[in-house]
């Protein structure tokens, strides 16, 4: 138990009086810099700002570095690298450990050796928590991270542009991790599966371009409940062979991956799903995959009840790999439908044919709401316009508990053309619900946040529109 403390009515300071835990919270909470400056105001207070755990985060580094490094770094011709050097000047002057470690400014050009002295500090010594690298990718050169993925502490790891090797990833032990984020890094397929298997308290994981496998296997992650990849175009095949915690894969409509999920009881949100695409879900619009759906053999999104689609309403083929897709989703509640643009002729759609499809049980009993993000422009020809209103006054037909209907609009020089369609679908469609809504919004005026783990992770639906998914 600490010692009492001793207020003296002449004490000019009453705060260095305060128990070292004290002293230590308090800097936790300042900024990298004000931290650091407390070190000045007596030994106590440096011994108490070496104890604290460090929270390096360039952005709250003054702009302008130490004069001695910034005259060293001028002499050897490399100011840009100036940053760089004072946040090893700041390492070294701490010592202890490092709660984060954040760059966002500093570039390790020409100071890549000191960029992976840094990863063998801070993944031993320093029993680093959190490491970002969220630089712009052409600054940091490649840098070798192996050492973090032996990290014993290491609970969440982003980088750009860094590289691993199949040995480091072999090694693979940080057993801690549990949110990663790759973008742009160099990496081969079998050392992105030996990353995977050998962190097994992974919860999140984010693969934006990186450079190397033409094939992600999630078979080891059995704490994996975030998967998210983006702008991948040379990803040949994603297969989910065992994640039984997984909720969330996500994608954009640069994934042009062949996706198989073989056991992924949990799954609940699913997309971007490029509708058309070949192989994907290895063919799941022939009519054999169609049969064996229908007699429940070919089941593994059971669970799911969020549905992102990319999806052209232009011909009656593409709007029946739409249909088909939606029939392997038997308890979705959710559908959010990006609008594409067609690239060929456009064929005429009329009513009659939705009469004569057979009822699609999700949209019937479990659709709650659905939300269209599309173009309204001059190019697009007013029978592509009108299958997709079809479409939908389709969902307001057989939705027999739809909530809401979101049509959101990217309008050039077409508003009138909103307010026609608007009392086009309020007044012509028929509703099986009562309750159902129609609200349109222009696009130019949805706000969206930037993507984190974080706030996906916070949100019942990643799609809702309020998190730029697509735009990450």
């Amino acid at each position: 138990m600490a010692a009492p403390l001793q207020c003296h009515a002449g004490d000019a300071d009453l705060i260095s009086n305060l128990p070292s835990e004290l002293l230590s919270a308090i800097i936790s909470r300042l900024a990298t810099t004000e931290a650091a400056c407390t070190a000045v105001l007596s030994t106590r207070w440096r011994d108490a700002w070496r104890g604290t755990p460090l929270r390096l985060v360039d952005l709250e580094l003054p702009a302008a570095p130490h004069p001695s490094v910034a005259r060293a770094a001028s002499a050897a011709g490399t100011p840009w690298a100036a940053s760089a050097d004072t946040i090893s000047l700041a390492l070294a002057s701490h010592g202890g450990p490092v709660a984060r470690f954040r760059l966002a400014r500093t570039t390790l050009r020409a100071r890549v050796p000191a960029a992976e002295a840094w990863f063998r500090d801070l993944a031993a010594d320093r029993r680093a928590r959190e490491v970002f690298l969220v630089c712009p990718p052409e600054w940091c050169h490649l840098a070798l991270a192996d050492p973090l993925l032996a990290s014993p502490t290491l609970e969440t790891l982003a980088l750009g542009e860094c590289r691993f090797s199949d040995a480091g990833a072999a090694a693979a032990s940080a057993f801690r991790l549990t949110e990663l984020s790759l973008s742009r890094t160099h990496i081969s397929e079998a050392a992105l599966q030996s990353l995977l298997s050998g962190c097994p308290a992974l919860r999140s994981v984010v693969l934006r371009h990186i450079q190397g496998p033409g094939r992600i296997r999630i078979s080891s992650c059995r704490s994996l409940v975030l998967l998210g990849v983006w702008q991948y175009k040379h990803l040949e095949e994603l297969t989910v062979e065992d994640a039984p915690r997984l909720e969330c894969l996500l994608g954009d409509v640069d994934l042009r991956a062949a996706v198989t999920i073989i056991r992924a009881p949990k799954l609940t949100a699913l997309g971007y799903l490029v509708v058309g695409f070949r192989d994907f879900f290895h063919r799941i619009d022939t009519p054999a995959a169609q049969e064996k759906i229908s007699k429940g053999l070919h089941a593994p999104f059971n669970n799911v009840k969020i549905l992102s689609i990319s999806a052209s309403f232009s011909s009656k083929k593409n709007i029946e790999m739409a249909i088909n897709l939606l029939k392997c989703f038997p308890l979705l509640e959710t559908l959010h439908i990006q609008d594409k643009q067609a690239e060929d002729n456009v064929d005429t759609v009329d009513s009659n044919y939705y009469q004569k499809l057979d009822p699609i049980g999700c949209i019937v009993n479990h659709l709650k709401s659905a939300r269209l993000e599309t173009k309204v422009e001059s190019q697009r020809s007013t029978a592509e316009m009108r299958n997709v209103l079809k479409f939908l006054c389709f969902l307001l037909a057989n939705a027999q508990v739809l909530q809401i209907m979101k049509i959101q609009f990217a309008i050039s020089d077409t508003p009138a053309w909103i307010v026609e369609h608007e009392n086009l679908l309020s007044q012509c469609c028929y509703r099986a619900s009562a309750e159902a809504k129609v609200v349109f919004e222009d696009l130019k005026v949805s706000q969206r946040k930037g993507f984190s783990i974080e706030a996906v992770n916070a949100l019942p639906d990643p799609f809702n529109g309020d998190i730029d998914i697509m735009g990450y």
